[in-house]
């Protein structure tokens, strides 16, 4: 699946009142254009600050606010490294279940289309270990471990662990992806600063 293609099979599964949180990286910049919301308070995001790690512990928060709510967290598979130790520690009976989502594209996305559009399409250190399954170390942690690599599994699997969630089931959700890469939002702002008679593209005055 390519990003765009995963976002369009979450938006089928995703319960209307659902909360959401979504990591930092390609994956979830791109999803930032997909999910809707028909009341506030529903999009935990990290807005500006850039906190890798964010989904996963926003979303359990989250659903420790309001415990009656299916939530969801995304994350892609770099930026869900960071916090992925937390899985040891939320399978405990006093902590709360969710729904987690993996964008597993074996790589920093970010990072990767930061360094190709900086330097003529060449990127190093970006690539993740492809034999690595969040999906079973889930199983291994005592949650639910799911794999999926079309639409309509991921639909389906969204949709059965909101249920899940509600019966005492947290589920990982491992989405496996092709890596193709989301454009910035303003690729201008990407681009090495150029001196111009004196002056860069930003403006300011070259010393």
């Amino acid at each position: 699946m390519s990003p765009r293609m995963a976002w369009r099979a979450i938006q089928a599964g995703l319960p209307d009142d659902a909360i959401i949180s979504s990591d930092i990286g390609n994956n979830c910049a791109i999803g930032n254009a997909y999910p809707t919301f028909e009341q506030g308070r529903k999009y935990l995001a990290p807005g500006l600050f850039g906190p890798c790690g964010y989904g996963f512990p926003s979303v359990l928060g989250a659903k420790i606010g309001c415990p009656n709510t299916p939530v969801v967290g995304f994350s892609g598979d770099g930026a869900f490294g960071i916090s992925m130790s937390e899985m040891t520690s939320c399978s405990r009976e006093e902590w709360p279940n969710i729904t987690m989502v993996i964008f597993r594209n074996y790589q920093w996305g970010a990072e990767k289309r930061n360094t190709t559009l900086w330097y003529d399409n060449n990127f190093i250190g970006t690539e993740l270990d492809p034999k690595l399954s969040y999906a079973k170390i889930a199983e291994a942690c005592g949650f639910k471990g799911v794999k999926v690599t079309t639409q309509s599994d991921l639909t389906d699997a969204l949709k059965t662990s909101c249920v899940d969630q509600m019966n005492g089931v947290t589920t990982f959700i491992e989405v496996i992806l092709n890596q193709e890469l989301g454009e910035p939002f303003r690729r201008d702002a990407m681009k090495a600063p150029v001196e111009v008679a004196g002056i860069n593209s930003q403006d300011t005055v070259v010393q």
